[in-house]
């Protein structure tokens, strides 16, 4: 089973695109895990068909926000198990790019 993992830097409650993305994908046979971000006021995650991961920041907005977050994602995307990368946004472009680089995954 193809492994597939999205990532984006908003909270997962609330990203309706992504839950059809990824329960489609997972419909279609794929085994996919989105990740996010999780902020102070996150509500609990609702179960879907998919994997859902939320990373702890610190930052919640500005420069330091979006470097933290992906140095978190980069690090994270290393020790995934998974064929493909794919950022849904411009912000995690370079942690999926430079993890698939190394890890010699398709990115999308």
């Amino acid at each position: 089973m193809t492994r597939i993992i999205f990532t984006v830097t908003n909270d997962l409650t609330y990203d309706q695109r992504m839950i059809r993305i990824c329960n489609s994908l997972g419909s279609a046979g794929y085994e996919v895990s989105l990740i996010g971000v999780r902020r102070k006021n996150s509500i609990p995650l609702i179960h879907q068909s998919f994997n859902q991961k939320r990373l702890p920041i610190a930052f919640q907005k500005g420069l330091l926000f979006y470097l933290e977050i992906n140095i978190r994602l980069f690090f994270h995307l290393l020790f995934k198990k998974a064929e493909i990368f794919c950022c849904i946004d411009l912000d995690t472009m370079l942690p999926v790019y430079f993890a698939s680089v190394l890890r010699k995954k398709i990115r999308v």
